[in-house]
């Protein structure tokens, strides 16, 4: 590794990073925590898409993402903004040893965005790594099938092009291999259940964490976006009264700022006592760990909602809009407890929150074991960071 003119490291970090997306930031501390404690010395700064945040709380020199041309035509608009973030990112690219994705759904189409967005940006970003002698890692990434061609196109193509590696979980490398991707890459868990585990007090009786989400569908149905928000929001709704009405206290969970209109909205549609319905505020990853360790179970349809409550040992209902959320809890054997975001029923919902809390020991004492099984891969995932990407050599990565 070649480093600047005083030999240190520059690593750069790049992805949708501190624009209220609490997963995400997770995935960043993980390998930043790594980055920091391996390579003291690194150079480290950030590509994104909230460079104020990072700046602010990670203490990172970071530059945003995108930039939005003003003037002219949308169509014009779009066509300067292609060209001059082909440029800006192939020059930051230019300016690093290693530049690294920390994790994060990276090669998956389950936002709105068009395929000029961030599938652009990661091919850019990975044949600039080819032009230039950087190298590119996608480390610990989640994938899903692409049905748009030019978005496939796009991230297939980004992922050959980069020099290492990894996926969260089998679902992803299968449907990358499906789309094109040689086969032989590794597999770990979810970045996010590395985060540190800090004490935990016992959480208040008779809670549930309700996470919502501003979900209206994948990248493909944006035709029918609108009713398929209205048709969660309503069974969400359906889902709080029930939940209430069985004698629980619901606590709102969001995992992204774009989810707290609807929290406040589902607080509008069901008037209560707010010591019995309440919002908790969160926007980075150690409140999101206290606030899904403080209630007794997680009904989520954020993935990493989920991700926190096990890293916590809180039994999690998943309402998933992906398959990585029946991956996940199938890794500490609750795969049972998935339930289709298309197709959400309240009462079958709240019978399984029933049962959950029922078993709530057991059930803990279950997360807990197979939490610390993953351990050892977590720690296997940072090594062959550091080895393959950073070149380090294995007393060095102790």
């Amino acid at each position: 590794m070649s480093g600047d003119a005083g030999g240190a490291i520059r690593v750069g970090l790049l992805g949708r990073l501190g624009s209220g997306n609490i997963g995400n930031d997770a995935s960043l501390e993980v390998v930043l925590a790594h980055l920091r404690r391996t390579v003291p010395d690194a150079r480290l700064d950030a590509m994104c898409s909230g460079a104020v945040a990072v700046r602010e709380r990670y203490g990172l020199d970071a530059v945003d993402l995108h930039r939005q041309p003003r003037g002219g035509t949308a169509a014009g608009r779009v066509l300067r903004g292609i060209v001059t973030d082909a440029w800006r990112i192939s020059a930051w690219v230019r300016r690093h040893d290693v530049v690294i994705v920390p994790g994060m759904g990276t090669l998956e189409s389950t936002l709105h965005e068009r395929s000029w967005q961030m599938p652009w940006t990661l091919l850019v970003m990975a044949l600039s790594g080819r032009v230039w002698g950087t190298r590119v890692a996608l480390v610990g990434v989640g994938a899903d099938a692409v049905p748009q061609r030019v978005h496939r196109v796009l991230l297939v193509g980004a992922a050959r092009l980069a020099h290492y590696r990894s996926f969260r979980d089998e679902h992803s490398r299968e449907e990358m291999v499906r789309m094109g991707l040689p086969p032989g890459d590794s597999v770990y868990p979810d970045l996010v259940l590395g985060l540190p585990r800090a004490g935990r007090p016992a959480p208040t009786s008779g809670t549930v964490g309700l996470g919502v989400m501003a979900w209206s569908g994948s990248n493909g149905d944006r035709g029918q976006a609108e009713r398929l928000h209205a048709a969660y929001a309503d069974r969400l709704v359906a889902l709080v009264r029930r939940l209430l009405e069985r004698g629980y206290r619901v606590r709102l969970l969001v995992g992204d700022a774009d989810d707290v209109p609807v929290a406040r909205r589902l607080l509008a549609a069901v008037p209560s006592d707010p010591d019995r319905l309440s919002l908790v505020s969160v926007s980075t990853p150690g409140e999101l760990m206290a606030a899904v360790a403080s209630v007794e179970v997680v009904v989520a349809s954020r993935y990493h909602n989920v991700v926190c409550a096990l890293r916590c040992g809180t039994p999690a209902v998943a309402l998933a809009y992906a398959a990585k959320h029946r991956e996940l809890l199938a890794q500490v054997g609750l795969e049972r407890l998935t339930h289709d975001i298309r197709h959400l029923d309240p009462e079958r919902l709240v019978v399984q929150v029933d049962a959950v809390h029922a078993d709530l020991d057991g059930l803990r004492g279950l997360i807990e074991r197979r939490r610390d099984a993953l351990d050892p891969l977590l720690a296997a995932q940072l090594e062959a960071l550091s080895r393959e990407v950073l070149g380090l050599v294995p007393e060095v990565v102790r």
